[in-house]
């Protein structure tokens, strides 16, 4: 009787565990949850990747704009990815500096890829959908109209 009871708070925490680390991947989360979004102060345009890198120097100060680029990550949720994957190897990538204000201006690096993976910091996300839409969204904020200073 001891060993079959056993048996039984065993299973059922096997089960549990499974249940959570399924739902921890699968909910998908708002973007205040994947990033901070509160008081962010400055981005800064970093790179884009297309085959090769094209280095840009563009600084987003101004308020609505930064709201503009939020409001494109607002629009769709993501999803936890396990493991450590390479987005930036994965097609078209833009990269970006997002500094806010806590104690002395503190930053993350936002990557984000045409795949629809968005890496902030060390944590991988996949978009839950309109991952093209918002990728040519930023895109069109970020890269188009603007030269690279590295040509």
């Amino acid at each position: 009787m001891k060993k079959s009871k056993k048996s039984l708070w065993i299973g059922l925490i096997v089960i549990i565990l499974i249940a959570s680390t399924i739902t921890y991947y699968k909910i998908p989360l708002k973007t205040n949850t994947v990033f901070y979004n509160g008081e962010i102060k400055i981005i800064d345009f970093g790179f884009y990747v297309n085959g090769k890198m094209n280095n840009y120097n563009v600084r987003f100060k101004n308020t609505k704009e930064i709201n503009q680029i939020v409001n494109i990550f607002n629009t769709t949720r993501y999803t936890r990815i396990p493991g450590n994957r390479n987005i930036r190897n994965d097609g078209k990538l833009l990269s970006m500096y997002v500094f806010v204000k806590e104690k002395n201006l503190e930053f993350y690096i936002l990557d984000i890829n045409d795949q629809g993976y968005l890496k902030v910091g060390k944590n991988i996300y996949k978009l839950a959908d309109k991952h093209t839409q918002i990728f040519n969204e930023l895109y069109e904020i970020l890269v188009a109209n603007r030269k690279p200073i590295n040509e």
